[in-house]
């Protein structure tokens, strides 16, 4: 079922094979991202993969969200990873990674985190549910895991002066070799002791991180894991600390959805309206750039944005951090700058970084459409969205159930039969965009 395969499908097709890429990743308490390439469970794939389950079978969007949060850390923190012991040719392992506190004794995690999306997913997840006692009783459920997530951030990644929060390990960002992170990737930083890759053997090298991204990544991961995974212990050590843009959106927009299933449950809440003000104005102070029209990520060690210009910078519109007015103005800038693509390439074609076939450097993202096209629904810009959703589905019909797509043909690429790909699209075509907008 994947690969290409130019004769369009149908809606319903589309959603019966979405269906079978889900099924057939379902390990029973999670889904894999994809059958070989990511044998063990991820953060933010879980949040939108219990989203597209929340469509086709509830309860089992739950047990998706419950997994995750057996990840979770005595301080608060989601893993990026939690290791299925049962997986044995994967690599880096957990190995890399010792003595993670984690609160459920016996589960091995990774020792960052990832996109904190989970919350927003659990709120949808929450409203796709038509009973509303049972949607209270598993929002109550998780609420005080959720909020322990959220607050993580602010209580442990936060520097002096300032609420936005730092990213430290490119995996962390999700958008793991984006040019973005250029500045400090090729500056001589390797792991002290040998490590191996899978992915290679999986995927074509060439859409893949290349091995002097690999050599900083797992620096970066001995570094923390040196320093008992202490961002204050390790901050003036290493060469990566950022205000990464689209996490701190995501941050933004879980801490509104918190909030939001916290009125419900009638709880005061979670994220004061005070500490979400100075988050917001701290934000368009520190990341907003006129020039670039987009916001730009910010380098901690050299206090200076960074200049690589990518689909982060339009984070704030799925994060809420926009009015309609300057959502409209970033969203056509970006498209504008993007014509003879793909919609929407993960990096301006005009930026030296950009390659439309190699992973985070150009190729489309069905997350990141998704992300995009809802922010702008959610503003009331419904045009953008319905065109940008409509976009997104062609690529799938066309080109299959694939991990990410080639930023100018729109050929597959990256992963088989990949499970957000096949939620997202999902919930695409349950939830459609319409066009007019809402009265």
């Amino acid at each position: 079922m994947s690969g290409i395969d130019l004769a369009p499908r149908d809606e319903a097709r589309l959603a019966a094979e979405a269906t079978w890429v889900l099924r057939g990743n379902d390990v029973g308490e999670y889904t894999k991202p994809s059958p070989r390439l990511y044998p063990h469970q991820w953060n933010w794939d879980s949040a939108f993969i219990a989203l597209g389950w929340a469509h086709l079978d509830w309860p089992r969007a739950t047990r998706e969200v419950a997994s995750l949060l057996r990840g979770q850390w005595t301080d608060g923190m989601l893993p990026h990873m939690i290791y299925n012991p049962h997986v044995v040719d994967y690599a880096p392992g957990p190995e890399w990674w010792p003595e993670v506190p984690v609160r459920q004794s016996g589960v091995i995690t990774s020792g960052i985190s990832q996109p904190p999306v989970l919350p927003t997913a659990v709120y949808l997840v929450g409203l796709l549910q038509q009973d509303t006692d049972a949607r209270l009783a598993w929002w109550a459920d998780v609420y005080d895991a959720l909020v322990d997530s959220v607050l993580y951030f602010s209580r442990h990644r936060t520097t002096a002066g300032s609420p936005l929060i730092v990213v430290v390990h490119p995996w962390e960002s999700g958008a793991d070799n984006s040019p973005r992170w250029d500045f400090v990737t090729g500056r001589g930083f390797a792991p002290s002791r040998r490590y191996r890759r899978v992915d290679t053997t999986i995927v074509q090298a060439s859409a893949r991180p290349t091995s002097r991204d690999y050599d900083l990544y797992m620096y970066l991961v001995e570094l923390i894991a040196t320093h008992r995974y202490d961002l204050r212990a390790y901050l003036s050590k290493t060469p990566f600390a950022v205000y990464d843009a689209f996490f701190n959106a995501a941050w933004y927009r879980a801490a509104l959805d918190l909030n939001r299933i916290a009125a419900a449950l009638g709880r005061s809440p979670a994220v004061a309206a005070g500490e979400l003000d100075a988050f917001r104005d701290a934000y368009h102070r520190t990341l907003w750039n006129e020039d670039a029209r987009l916001f730009l990520d910010f380098d901690l060690r050299g206090g200076r944005q960074i200049p690589s210009r990518t689909w982060a910078g339009l984070g704030a519109i799925y994060g809420g951090l926009v009015d309609a007015a300057r959502a409209a103005l970033m969203i056509e800038s970006y498209r504008s700058r993007c014509q003879g693509h793909r919609q929407l390439p993960t990096t301006l074609p005009e930026d030296p970084g950009f390659d439309a076939a190699r992973y985070w450097r150009g190729p489309v993202w069905v997350n990141v459409n998704w992300m995009i096209a809802r922010g702008l629904e959610e503003l009331g810009l419904m045009e953008p969205a319905a065109a940008l959703a409509d976009a997104t589905l062609d690529l799938v019909r066309r080109a299959g159930w694939h991990e990410y797509f080639h930023a100018q043909t729109g050929e597959a690429v990256g992963g088989g039969d990949f499970s957000w790909t096949a939620a997202l699209v999902l919930d695409l075509l349950r939830r459609p965009i319409a066009t007019a907008p809402r009265g």
